[in-house]
């Protein structure tokens, strides 16, 4: 990306280019582990990032308006050039379609009060994208439903330590109350936890991507509830006390609604 694109943004890299705190928790990005591929024209507001045209997408997010995708503010910390849209193969261009990122935000709460808070970034393409977005959590958090069967979508390790898929990959798993994963992992509001089923998981590779309550009439009205974020020691699918964290979406409507209806990007900088 130019400099001059992020200018509103330098403040929120530095951020993240600082040493981390001491934790457990290993930062590196996490993808499917024990998923199923994604049927072709399925999950078409699944977005991968990329540093090139050609490149491997290395960061998952989630078209939420024609003009916006939000992802992991992780995820910034490499250069986010291009999203590919809608596409079902972590390389090439066979299907979907690939846009320039024009200008990326992150939350100004980002690992404010504890590490990982408000894991979210805003992305502004530069076209509309012709796909359709993904329905957001309401903000009043209406949409959880403890146990219920979410669905996380994304590209990659198949088992941990092993490779990335180059196929969109799919994996079920129960949502959870705060005060359940809280016997694990510490969290705050903006965080809400999945999983802890054995062998059944996100993994090393696909931060950003989106985690969604499936709609039983197609995916136009799948509803996103949290965004890949982090888990305890980085472990894949080890079970009931290694739940997954995702950024909840519902604590970032008022500030998602705020820009993804206005363009922060200036034609010619």
């Amino acid at each position: 990306m130019k400099t001059a694109l992020f200018t509103t943004v330098i403040s929120a890299f530095a951020l993240i280019s600082a040493p981390a705190r001491a934790s457990p928790i290993d930062i590196r990005r996490k993808l499917i582990l024990g998923g199923s591929v994604v049927k072709g024209h399925e999950k078409p507001y699944m977005v991968g990032l990329r540093s090139s045209e050609t490149g491997k997408i290395f960061c998952g997010g989630a078209l939420v308006s024609s003009t916006h995708v939000l992802a992991a503010s992780r995820c910034t910390m490499k250069d986010i050039r291009w999203a590919s849209i809608g596409s079902h193969t972590r390389s090439g261009n066979n299907d979907g379609e690939l846009l320039k990122v024009m200008s990326v935000m992150n939350h100004p709460n980002y690992s404010l009060n504890i590490e990982f808070s408000h894991d979210f970034a805003l992305l502004e393409l530069e076209r509309p994208s012709s796909f359709a977005p993904v329905k957001l959590a309401a903000a009043d958090d209406s949409d959880f439903k403890e146990g219920a069967m979410a669905t996380a979508i994304g590209f990659g390790l198949t088992s941990e330590g092993g490779v990335m898929s180059e196929k969109l990959q799919r994996v079920n798993l129960p949502l959870l109350r705060d005060d359940e994963c809280e016997k694990s992992v510490r969290i705050d509001d903006s965080m809400v936890c999945a999983g802890g089923v054995i062998s059944a998981d996100v993994c090393d590779g696909d931060t950003g991507g989106p985690l969604v309550l499936e709609a039983a009439n197609g995916h136009g009205n799948d509803v996103l509830m949290g965004v890949v974020s982090w888990s305890r020691n980085n472990a894949c699918g080890r079970g009931p006390y290694y739940p997954g964290v995702y950024a909840r979406v519902s604590r970032a409507r008022k500030w998602i609604d705020s820009l993804a209806t206005k363009s922060c990007f200036i034609s010619g900088k």
